[in-house]
């Protein structure tokens, strides 16, 4: 009877305790997930929105601007109020436009004469009859001073392209026709591929009635029809920005949509959670069902070892599997600390956005395992070049970050050179018979300036190594030193 009674309470202890480290367990798993959640919705599909609107402003924004300058200049207005008796001064005009705004084409619809001008001529009359026509006469009555629409191109009809129309009218508001310019769908459309490849997200631009204008998966249709999204399609709509969390099929997806005021579409970007996020989630499951049947000894060795298993989760959230380095999720405090150190000891920031010259091209030559040995292989090198408060991000992919406190241009010029001359005297060595691998990088360099947030300066950078890449890589670009 002893031995049963025993027996019985250490079973009931067993499973009270049992029943409380699951209880633990499963507030954990909750927690974390949910934290999760949040640093997707509250963080990351922000800064991967203001990214993608940023890299918009060069493909819609300046040709906006610049369409908004065609029907300011009094040149269009003076030669349409004289009778237009030198059509060739009007199409010599478009023609210039054109070369310097790198559009695809540009055109002047006059309300006088019905002519409908191009940098080739005039290509024709405008009529209330013709299908062709009825963009002009909807535009003109809808009293809007500018707009986007997608169409075929009146000197190219095999080619779809993105007009901006802005209102032509003299100094007494009297409507004189409309002019703009037009941009190839094809190049916004490869242009969002390219983002979502970057940042793998789905991305839409959405007009005022939800229908979907281009997208980087080149799907058509309405905003209502995007699985999950139906009944929320108003709201994302009417807000000018927003954070959402959805479901579909039991799975999450993750939804920012951001309004681009100077046009009204609305950027809508889709992510589900990346494949380190679903491992941790992985992980964080498997720890919950092993917790379901440990017993009452391994108990107390597994409250003893949650100490380092959970600083073991959070490098592992905050770290980067292959290389080691921190990963852009924990960019954002690292930042705002150095920026506050720096304003305090009244020093630089400076900032370096680096990338591997034809990375693609090892990964299709020598394969993944080449190309994962080159991703390691550079960050040590560049680690052996670094302070202990040089923080390293690796940014994605073949990119790395830089931040470096304390260095004005010149020294960190100087340092990200001799980042140069080690890798060149350092190549990879493999097992290709062909011999050791030489890396080289492309960086962008500038400085943070007082004021200025992380997403402009992460676009200055960009734009820096962009301008690197595009002159020849293997060398260093600086950005300019005020905010664009």
């Amino acid at each position: 009877m002893k031995s049963l009674g025993g027996n019985k309470f250490l079973l009931v202890l067993s499973a009270l305790m049992l029943a409380g480290l699951s209880a633990i367990s499963l507030f954990s798993y909750l927690r974390a997930r949910s934290l999760i959640d949040l640093q997707i919705v509250k963080n990351d599909l922000p800064l991967t929105s203001e990214a993608i609107v940023s890299g918009l402003e060069h493909d819609l924004l300046q040709p906006i601007l610049a369409s908004g300058l065609m029907a300011d200049n009094t040149f269009l207005e003076d030669a349409i109020s004289r009778g237009e008796y030198e059509p060739k001064l009007l199409t010599d005009y478009l023609q210039g436009v054109q070369d310097k705004t790198g559009a695809i084409t540009t055109f002047l619809a006059s309300e006088r004469t019905g002519r409908y001008y191009h940098p080739s001529g005039v290509l024709k009359r405008l009529s209330p009859v013709d299908p062709q026509d009825s963009w002009y006469y909807r535009f003109r009555n809808s009293r809007q001073l500018i707009e986007i629409n997608i169409d075929r191109d009146t000197a190219n009809l095999s080619r779809v392209t993105a007009f901006i129309n802005v209102r032509l009218q003299d100094a007494g508001g009297r409507f004189l026709g409309a002019t703009g310019l037009g941009l190839d769908v094809r190049l916004l459309q490869d242009q969002l591929s390219r983002y979502q490849q970057r940042f793998g997200a789905r991305i839409l631009l959405v007009d005022r009635l939800g229908r979907i204008v281009i997208s980087s998966d080149d799907r058509r249709g309405n905003l209502s029809q995007i699985a999950g999204l139906g009944p929320l399609s108003r709201r994302i709509l009417q807000q000018a920005s927003t954070s959402l969390k959805v479901q579909e099929n039991g799975r999450d997806f993750y939804v920012r949509a951001t309004r681009i005021k100077e046009i009204g579409w609305t950027l809508v970007v889709i992510q589900e959670r990346t494949a380190e996020q679903s491992a941790f989630m992985g992980l964080l499951t498997q720890n919950l069902v092993a917790a379901v049947l440990i017993g009452v000894v391994l108990l107390i060795l597994a409250q003893l070892t949650l100490g380092r298993d959970q600083q073991r989760l959070e490098a592992i959230a905050q770290t980067d599997n292959l290389s080691g380095l921190l990963n852009r999720r924990v960019f954002e405090q690292l930042f705002q600390q150095l920026v506050a150190l720096a304003k305090r000891r009244d020093e630089p920031l400076a900032v370096a956005l680096m990338d591997i010259d034809h990375f693609k091209q090892v990964n299709d030559t020598h394969g993944h395992l080449v190309g994962d040995a080159v991703i390691c292989h550079v960050s040590r090198r560049l680690k052996s070049h670094l302070r202990e408060s040089d923080p390293l991000f690796r940014w994605g992919g073949e990119e790395f970050l830089l931040l470096l406190p304390g260095c004005d241009l010149e020294e960190a010029q100087v340092r990200l050179a001799s980042i140069r001359t080690d890798l060149a005297h350092h190549p990879l060595d493999t097992d290709d018979t062909a011999g050791p691998l030489g890396v080289t990088m492309s960086f962008g360099l500038t400085l943070h300036q007082p004021g200025e947030s992380s997403s402009q300066l992460l676009h200055r950078v960009d734009k820096a190594l962009y301008e690197a890449k595009h002159a020849g890589r293997d060398r260093i670009c600086i950005s300019p030193s005020v905010p664009m």
